[in-house]
């Protein structure tokens, strides 16, 4: 699959644009702050329904504009679709497939779009966030389907939130009622919880296998690892909805005091950590810069062969390359290359011409004081 054209209408920095483009390599150059990352969000955003950057709506939107909105045609199996979404500030998202007004997640698994790019980093060195965000993104690419249950896991959180802070400052009869209603929402916490559970470590366990190929074709040596922390339970977690929802169950019940007390949720799919080990020693803290790029490098591209194989065997997903060349040693840029040329369609990113291979063979758009020109 490739894109063909994309529009954009107050995202961002762009007021208004439009971009054509083809099947191969194009290549986005300029000075940094001249808009080209904000067009493979844009591109992002249209495939994913959600930022790689930011974690709502509002930073996306023109600061002059309550509503921008995103337009894109794809290329998919020699077929044409355009996917349209508009973005509201104070209300939920509107999508159009073909024109047509379709339910958000309808539009989702439409167009596959991977992103590597130096925030990528942040999988490996920042907060549990980060690392949940990559897992959870991924499975959603891989399954629409785990977008609903996301939505509905925060959607319960929210509300046993909401009645842990209200019964925290009852007390006596009105706490008992407040506490007995609360168990109605633990129950479809613990549900919904456990399915979140079960995802990711079904994503992990079917990805890690593809990230240790590309890793090890950098250096031979090394092993990436991984080890789901769950932050209510001590035992290693297996891949068994039953034992899980099981184990959250007591969790939760041994839990209620403390959260009444804190009103707040205090176990859960939100509070675990997802740790990432190379040769037995957790990347954070312990793995030099260069290994921390390569591994990142290879979890992207892990991705990338995950999800081309679950499209099929002769489409692939757009990979978009943002502004990382710079950061590569000759060893690194070339295996991205090699990758780049053998997919459908790769958009590439860069401040610095130089930092691009000599004889690579791309179209070219320059973006220049507001300005687009293309070559």
């Amino acid at each position: 699959m490739y894109l063909t054209q994309i529009s954009l209408i107050n995202f961002r920095s762009h007021k208004s644009l439009n971009l054509v483009f083809d099947s191969g390599i194009t290549c986005l150059l300029g000075n940094n702050g001249q808009g080209k990352t904000n067009v493979v969000e844009a591109l992002y955003f249209l495939a994913n329904q959600e930022s790689h950057r930011v974690a709502s709506n509002a930073p996306l939107i023109n600061k002059d504009e309550s509503v921008a909105k995103i337009g894109g045609n794809f290329n998919i199996t020699n077929n044409t679709v355009q996917l349209e979404i508009e973005l509201n500030s104070n209300k939920a998202n509107t999508v159009w497939v073909n024109k047509n007004p379709v339910k958000n997640r309808e539009g989702l698994g439409i167009a596959q779009v991977v992103i590597f790019a130096p925030d990528d980093l942040e999988i490996l060195k920042g907060d549990p966030g980060d690392r949940r965000f990559f897992t959870d993104s991924t499975a959603t690419m891989l399954n629409p389907r785990v977008a609903s249950i996301r939505s509905d896991f925060e959607r319960v959180l929210k509300q046993r939130n909401s009645l842990l802070k209200s019964a925290s400052i009852l007390s006596g009869k009105a706490q008992t009622a407040a506490i007995e209603t609360l168990d109605v929402w633990s129950e479809r916490f613990i549900t919904i919880a456990a399915e979140l559970i079960l995802v990711r470590l079904n994503l992990l366990h079917e990805l890690i296998p593809y990230v240790n190929n590309f890793y090890q074709q950098i250096a031979p040596d090394n092993l990436l690892e991984y080890q789901y922390q769950p932050s209510w339970s001590e035992l290693e977690l297996t891949s068994d909805l039953t034992w899980i929802k099981s184990q959250l169950q007591t969790a939760v019940t041994n839990s209620l005091a403390e959260e009444v007390k804190r009103g707040v949720t205090l176990i859960g799919p939100h509070r675990d950590e997802i740790l990432f080990k190379l040769n037995g020693l957790p990347i954070k803290g312990y793995a030099s810069h260069g290994e921390t790029w390569s591994t990142a490098l290879s979890l992207k591209l892990g991705v990338l062969q995950l999800l081309q194989k679950s499209i099929n065997s002769t489409s692939s997903p757009i990979l978009v390359l943002d502004d990382v060349f710079a950061e590569l040693d000759d060893n690194r840029r070339e295996q991205l290359m090699q990758i780049a040329l053998g997919v459908d369609q790769t958009i590439i990113t860069t401040a610095a011409e130089v930092d691009l291979p000599s004889n690579l063979a791309a179209k070219i758009y320059r973006f220049s004081s507001g300005e687009v020109i293309s070559e």
